[in-house]
C-alpha cells in the first residue's frame, strides 16, 4: 500500500541462463484493489518485467497495464477473470531481439528505446543485455495513476515455452594416398553443424557454431628423385591445417544471430564477418636427419661427410577472434648431428700362444682387450 504516483515495488532472483533456444516467455499476472482502500481502476497499475544482466544499466523490460479483477468468489469456470487474458505475459523474445536490432540501426546504440502497441503494453531495452546470459530476473508492479495505490497482485506460473529442438549434423572423411616409395599423402576433413550434438546431450549442450577443419599433410623421401650413385637421403614433412568456427550468434551481442547482423551490415558485412569468425591456420615443414649415404663401401673416416646430418623445421600458426585481433607465432628450429662408429682394435694375448685345440683353453684364448676408445 501506499504506492506513490510513478513509484513500484517488486522482487528479484538472480541466476544464470540461457534463453536462446526457447521461443516464449509466459506468465499469468492477477490484480485487485484491498478491502478498506481506496478502489484501483483499470491501467492504474502495470506490470514490469525485466530480463537482462542486471536491473539498472542492461535489460529488456516489458509492461502489461492491468485490468482489475472485482471483488468476489469465483468458480472454475470464471478464471478468465481472476487471470485476465489481457494481464497475461505471452512474449515471444525474438520481439526483444528484434527491439536491440532496431534500436542499434537506429544509431542510438545503448540508450533506452521503447515500442508500444496498440493494446498498451509496452517492450523497452536499455544498456545492451543479452538473452543468452540472463544474470537476473525482476518481477513488479508501478503505479501509473495520479494518486497513492494500495493492491494485491499476483505472479503465477513464470515459464519458458517453444523450445528449439532442431537438429544438426556432422561429418568426417580421411584419404591416404601411397606413392610407390616416394612417400604418402594424407587428406582429411570434418565438419560440424550448428544443433549437433550426443545422445546423451541437452539441448542448450548442442553445438552453437558451424564447425569445419581440414588438413592435409605428405612425407616424403625426395632423395629418391635424385640419381641412386648421389647417396642423397632428404626427409621432407609438410603440413597445412585450418579451423574455422562461425557461431550461431554474434560475439558481442550473445542474442543476436549473426546471419541477421550480417543481412543488416551493408558495407560491412565483410569485416563484421571476420571479427565474428574464429580461424587457426598451421603450416609445417620439417627435413629431419638429412644427410649423405656411404655408397661406395669404403670404410668411413672420422671427417667424412656421411658422419653428419641436418635437421631443419618451420612452423607458422596464424590465428584471429572474437578476442584476438591477429596472432601470428612462427617457429624456426635447426640442428647439426654428427654420428660416427670406429672399428673396435681388440688385443688378443693368448690367441698365438695357445696352440692346444681343445675346447677347454677357448675361454683363454678368446681373452681380449679393446686399448682404443670407442667413438
Amino acid at each position: 500500500c501506499n504506492l506513490k504516483s510513478g513509484e513500484g515495488r517488486g522482487v528479484f532472483k538472480t541466476l544464470n541462463l540461457d534463453l536462446r533456444q526457447y521461443g516464449q516467455l509466459k506468465m499469468f499476472v492477477h490484480a485487485e484493489s484491498v478491502i478498506g482502500q481506496p478502489q484501483v481502476r483499470d491501467n492504474d497499475l502495470s506490470a514490469v518485467i525485466r530480463i537482462g544482466n542486471d536491473f539498472v544499466g542492461n535489460y529488456y523490460e516489458v509492461r502489461i497495464p492491468l485490468k482489475i479483477t472485482p471483488e468476489g468468489q469465483y468458480v472454475k469456470e470464471k478464471a478468465d477473470i481472476v487471470w485476465p487474458l489481457e494481464n497475461e505475459l505471452d512474449l515471444s523474445l525474438q520481439r526483444l531481439i528484434n527491439l536491440k536490432i532496431s534500436r542499434n540501426n537506429s544509431g542510438q546504440p545503448n540508450l533506452y528505446f521503447k515500442e508500444t502497441d496498440a493494446d498498451g503494453k509496452s517492450y523497452a531495452i536499455f544498456g545492451n543485455p543479452n538473452l543468452g546470459e540472463v544474470r537476473g530476473m525482476f518481477l513488479g508492479i508501478v503505479n501509473n495513476s495520479t494518486g497513492a495505490a494500495c493492491t494485491e497482485a499476483w505472479f503465477n506460473e513464470l515459464r519458458l515455452a517453444s523450445l528449439d529442438e532442431k537438429g544438426g549434423w556432422a561429418a568426417t572423411g580421411r584419404v591416404d594416398i601411397k606413392l610407390a616409395d616416394l612417400g604418402t599423402v594424407s587428406l582429411s576433413g570434418a565438419a560440424r553443424s550448428i544443433g549437433f550434438g550426443n545422445l546423451e546431450q541437452r539441448v542448450n549442450e548442442r553445438s552453437r557454431e558451424n564447425f569445419t577443419q581440414f588438413d592435409a599433410a605428405t612425407s616424403l623421401e625426395l632423395g629418391k628423385l635424385l640419381p641412386a650413385k648421389a647417396g642423397i637421403s632428404i626427409p621432407v614433412y609438410a603440413g597445412y591445417s585450418q579451423t574455422v568456427m562461425t557461431p550461431e550468434y554474434d560475439p558481442y551481442d550473445l542474442d543476436v544471430k549473426l546471419k541477421d547482423k550480417l543481412n543488416a551490415a551493408g558495407s560491412n558485412r565483410d569485416s563484421i564477418r571476420k571479427e565474428s569468425v574464429d580461424m587457426t591456420n598451421t603450416k609445417t615443414i620439417n627435413f629431419t636427419n638429412v644427410r649423405k649415404i656411404n655408397t661406395n663401401g669404403k670404410k668411413q673416416k672420422i671427417y667424412s661427410v656421411e658422419n653428419f646430418d641436418v635437421s631443419y623445421s618451420y612452423t607458422k600458426t596464424e590465428r584471429y577472434s572474437p578476442l584476438i585481433e591477429s596472432e601470428e607465432l612462427t617457429r624456426h628450429r635447426a640442428g647439426l648431428g654428427y654420428n660416427y662408429t670406429a672399428t673396435p682394435k681388440y688385443w688378443e694375448p693368448f690367441k698365438k700362444m695357445m696352440k692346444n685345440s681343445s675346447k677347454w683353453f677357448d675361454l683363454v684364448k678368446d681373452f681380449n682387450l679393446n686399448y682404443a676408445p670407442s667413438l
